[in-house]
């Protein structure tokens, strides 16, 4: 009534599918475990570079103008920025920094300036517990000064009585300050002033 032998064709080929599904499903499965490795890789990628976006920020604690007379006019040409790390924000090399500084006077300028020392206009002065010739920021406690002289950098107005700047620092990583600062009523030739 039945016969082994068909029995034993279908056992092997419920065998062969069963071995097939195995198969399928073990690099199937293998496919998804790599595709989750790399996802976590970029996803934690991500999150450390938005990290470091949002935390990697500098503060600038004062900006000072010395005034020097020119050609019957005496205005601010040289601006000294106090630069230290914000709460939290990891170490920040100043040569890989960059400054947008805008006046805002009887013409307006702006201009783009590249935290490397050699830039025309811009060098730095350690201030606070940094040696000789260092310029990365790795404490809050670190003080660094970015001196621009404005005469120095292309599409850039010294500052006259009155007149506003505005200066922003970015981070490598991105982080951005900016500060509006305003030049004093009156000034006078080989004076420093701390802009308000």
């Amino acid at each position: 009534m039945f016969s082994t032998t068909e029995r034993g064709q279908v056992g092997i080929g419920t065998l062969i599918v069963f071995i097939a599904m195995v198969l399928v499903a073990a690099i199937a499965s293998g496919v998804l475990i790599t595709t989750a490795g790399q996802l976590q890789s970029q996803a934690s990628q991500t999150g450390e570079e938005t990290t470091s976006q949002v935390s990697d920020i500098l503060r600038i604690t004062d900006v000072i103008g010395t005034a020097n007379e020119s050609g019957g006019t005496t205005e601010i040409e040289t601006l000294e920025i106090k630069v230290r790390l914000a709460s939290g924000a990891d170490a920040v090399e100043m040569n890989e920094t960059s400054y947008t500084i805008a006046t805002m006077g009887d013409t307006n300028a702006a201009t783009v300036v590249s935290g490397n020392e050699s830039t025309t206009g811009l060098s730095y002065n350690q201030s606070q517990g940094l040696a000789d010739g260092e310029t990365t920021l790795s404490d809050q406690d670190q003080v660094i000064i970015a001196k621009l002289d404005l005469t120095e950098i292309d599409e850039i107005n010294t500052l006259a009585a009155d007149d506003s700047v505005s200066i922003s620092i970015e981070a490598p990583a991105g982080g951005r300050t900016v500060t509006e600062k305003q030049a004093p009523g009156q000034l006078a030739d080989g004076s420093s002033y701390v802009l308000s």
